[in-house]
């Protein structure tokens, strides 16, 4: 028998309401305030920013069909959110509120576990990336006006820059301005790196000097695709965030065709990135592509707003993953009171930035970064987890046979990304560690 259409919507629950504590499980009151609008930009937020920059090296390993692969995922990506969402729904007149609570419905305490972890990690990484490549080209930048910023320091900067909104702003619905500014920004940065790439492709009278020759392009590389799932999934995995966003929302009926509005715009800016990145240099692509680009006033422009892009998603990214690990810890107002909950907020919070920063000096390697937390965290975030849940909290006897199988379609997939792509990635980030560069 087949599920029916409406566990889109909450079972039984009164949506209108805030969205407290239950029996079972604790979570921080979040007043359902937010529009669709606002949601939409959340998404996007957090979806395009920096990773864009490394989006053309992805086509550079599979091919012109990475672009296929990039509106595949997309759909995919929209697929599992929307399962996600039912899995929350899944028990009747209960929210469940977190990516790690909905597993721990799932598998247990154990489960639990390995969501939060997997969230941290996911969530983290992802900022470590973020930081790495701020603080490299604020010292670019700061070198062409002769100023001499080692990128330690630049990266100290922007973290520090981070910290203030993470640390006193404590849910997504606080942030949404933020995110707003941030979008705007990554768009700018999408549109203008995509032209300039056509404008200095490579000639016989321009061209960078480690390449000789003019580039070569190539429809499919089949080698190059499991590690590019694992890439384009790191684009796409929103599901730990995907709760926090919905308990926002006024209305979370509209949570499907919202989501599937925000990856249809985030995948037009993903293929626009990309395909004019790949076009211009072909094999001669490089990660991030703003190191194929000449020092152009416009070019560093667009590098200024994807630095301050990621100074207002990292928050968002952020709050997500610690408000995982503060529900699971008990650090709340109605466990603690505001004061000791406040001063508990901060002092893990400031703990997490300074792990990162110092992950980001030790590992300074943009793409490699990138690459490597895709494979570990990202296909178990984006393929795995969501659909495992979903087949158990419903019951497999009760799917029908075609969403049954391309559930374990997907859980299969992400297996060999995960694995053939984190074997990619470990060998890309020793090359880079022993030659000292990404």
């Amino acid at each position: 028998m087949g599920v029916a259409a409406d566990r889109d919507t909450p079972c039984g629950l009164d949506t209108g309401k805030v969205a407290t504590a239950s029996d079972t499980y604790f979570e921080h009151a979040v007043p359902r305030n937010g529009s669709w609008i606002g949601a939409v930009f959340n998404v996007m937020c957090i979806s395009i920013g920096t990773g864009t920059m490394n989006l053309p090296s992805v086509v550079r390993r599979c091919g012109w069909f990475g672009i296929i692969l990039f509106v595949l995922m997309a759909i995919v990506g929209w697929y599992v959110g929307v399962l996600f969402k039912r899995s929350m729904y899944s028990r009747p007149g209960r929210r469940i509120s977190s990516f790690a609570l909905v597993t721990q419905e799932a598998f247990g305490l154990k489960g639990y576990w390995f969501a939060t972890c997997i969230t941290y990690l996911y969530c983290c990484g992802t900022v470590v990336s973020w930081i790495i490549i701020s603080g490299t080209q604020t010292t670019r930048l700061l070198g062409f006006a002769q100023v001499h910023l080692n990128e330690k320091a630049s990266m100290a900067i922007v973290a520090t820059a981070m910290w203030i909104p993470f640390t006193l702003l404590k849910t997504l619905g606080e942030i949404t301005i933020a995110s707003v500014f941030g979008v705007l920004t990554a768009m700018f940065t999408v549109v203008v790196l995509g032209v300039t790439s056509l404008q200095h492709k490579y000639t016989d009278t321009y061209h960078s000097p480690d390449f000789d020759t003019g580039p070569m392009h190539a429809f499919v590389i089949w080698s190059g695709i499991p590690s590019a799932l694992a890439s384009i999934s790191f684009m796409y995995a929103g599901a730990v965030v995907f709760p926090h966003i919905e308990a926002n929302m006024k209305r979370p009926g509209q949570f499907g065709w919202m989501l599937s509005l925000a990856n249809t715009l985030v995948c037009g800016a993903y293929i626009l990135s990309s395909a004019t990145g790949y076009a211009a240099f072909g094999n001669q692509t490089v990660s991030p592509i703003l190191n194929n680009l000449p020092n152009l006033a416009i070019v560093n422009a667009a590098t200024i707003l994807i630095i301050v892009h990621v100074v207002f998603a990292a928050p968002v990214m952020l709050v997500s993953a610690n408000l995982e690990l503060e529900l699971a810890l008990g650090v709340m107002p109605e466990i603690m009171g505001k004061r000791k909950e406040l001063a508990w907020r901060v002092v893990m919070r400031t703990t997490t930035m300074g792990i990162l920063l110092g992950v980001s000096i030790a590992i300074p390697y943009f793409g490699q970064v990138i690459d490597l937390v895709s494979a570990i965290s990202t296909t178990v975030v984006f393929f795995l987890v969501p659909v495992l849940c979903y087949v158990k909290l419903f019951g497999w006897r009760k799917l029908a046979k075609y969403e049954l199988a391309l559930c374990f379609i997907l859980a299969g997939v992400g297996a060999v990304a995960c694995v053939w792509g984190l074997i990619d990635a470990i060998k890309s980030l020793r090359v880079a560690i022993q030659s000292g560069h990404g």
